[in-house]
């Protein structure tokens, strides 16, 4: 598959560097609207727009419409369609608009509303037995235990303590469970399914964000028991919402046992850490949503991977020294600005096991803060002595 040109893709996602070197390890040349137009973005895409606005209040459709037409007429290959990813958990009708003209690489806007509406979501999976933590759309009587997490939301840190959070249209709630969060990557086409690997999450905690997603590894050390229910789990729910393309499914597994938390119906923040393998992920997504098929086999990948994200511990800027290495992703550029508490960039890390492969990328994350933070005092002692 890799190394033959299927055409150009638009991709439309928050950060949309991931997307586009999945993009480009399948052949086809990717042409990304995103919030960040990160430096490491720029030499895989065809071309790049940085889309007016940001994370806080979402794509508009005028904004993104505009960077899509523009990536389109520059387009040197036959535009296939466009892929999207995160920015459109609470806003299918974005989506639909979007499909207007042109084709979505993936599942369709009714698709995406019906799997994110947990109304609908849970009593299908009341429906299909599925078990699953207890849900409701009001608040509990008690809600002591319980987390309110906002509608369409995701990366965790829009899930607080209900105790926390008053009664809001945008919320739903569910009950606080213990276990590990472990994810299915799979594909899907016509009600076929094959989950193609599982990964292990971890959390970076922030003030009032105590379940913000800080990072995964593949691959997760779970029981061939708990394996085969989870697969059991995301071949039903998939045929049910007959979903298509890479998706992931998010549980809490207590012992064998999974409880189902959601499923991201989309190329999901997995990627990067599922890339090491002959068989390109988004060639899998493209002959499913496009051909109908899905691999007869599960992709043998080379390493054990992690991945973790960066937040700023404080208000920084990107110093014109910074030396990026090879394993860090997502790079914002010299002189930007970060505020306190916001992503960085990526880190990767390859190793011999899962659990080394997250000790290293942990260790990375402490290395690249301790090299900003030097490179912080720098500056800071640098503009000191300039005013002496």
């Amino acid at each position: 598959m890799a190394g033959h040109p299927r055409g150009s893709v638009l991709i439309a996602a928050v950060s949309g560097r991931a997307l586009a070197r999945a993009a480009t390890d399948a052949g086809c040349t990717p042409l990304v609207a995103d919030f960040f137009a990160d430096r490491d973005t720029e030499p895989i895409a065809h071309r790049v727009c940085k889309v007016p606005g940001g994370i806080a209040r979402g794509f508009q459709r005028a904004a993104l419409e505009a960077a899509l037409e523009t990536l389109a007429a520059n387009a040197p290959s036959p535009l296939l369609g466009l892929i999207y990813g995160s920015g459109f958990e609470d806003r299918p009708q974005l989506l639909g608009q979007i499909a207007e003209r042109w084709r979505l690489l993936g599942n369709d806007a009714a698709t995406v509303a019906r799997i994110n509406d947990p109304v609908h979501f849970f009593r299908a999976l009341e429906q299909l037995a599925i078990a699953h933590p207890k849900t409701r759309r009001e608040p509990p009587p008690k809600p002591d235990g319980w987390v309110a997490k906002r509608l369409g939301g995701a990366g965790g840190s829009h899930i607080r303590p209900a105790v926390t959070w008053t009664d809001r249209a945008d919320l739903y709630y569910q009950e606080l469970v213990s276990g590990r969060s472990i994810s299915a990557l799979f594909a899907a086409s016509g009600g076929e399914t094959i989950v193609l690997g599982f990964s292990e999450q971890w959390t970076a905690p922030a003030p009032g964000k105590p379940w913000r997603y800080g990072g995964a590894s593949q691959p997760a050390d779970i029981s061939r028991a708990a394996t085969e229910r989870i697969t059991g789990i995301v071949s039903r729910v998939a045929a049910d919402f007959q979903l298509m393309g890479l998706n992931a499914a998010d549980f809490v597994l207590q012992g064998d046992d999974p409880l189902l938390l959601e499923i991201n119906p989309r190329p999901g923040a997995t990627l990067d850490i599922f890339a090491s393998t002959s068989t390109p992920l988004l060639a899998i997504h493209l002959d499913a949503v496009r051909h109908g098929a899905v691999p007869s086999h599960v992709p043998v990948y080379d390493d054990a991977t992690a991945s973790a994200i960066v937040f700023a511990p404080e208000t920084l800027t990107i110093p014109t020294e910074m030396v990026w290495p090879s394993w860090a992703a997502d790079l914002p550029t010299i002189g930007q600005r970060i505020d306190k508490e916001r992503p960085i960039c990526t880190l990767l890390a390859r190793a011999g096991s899962a659990a080394d492969a997250r000790r290293l990328v942990q260790t990375r994350v402490g290395d690249m803060l301790t090299a900003l933070k030097m490179f912080e005092h720098s500056a800071h002692a640098a503009k000191s002595h300039a005013h002496e």
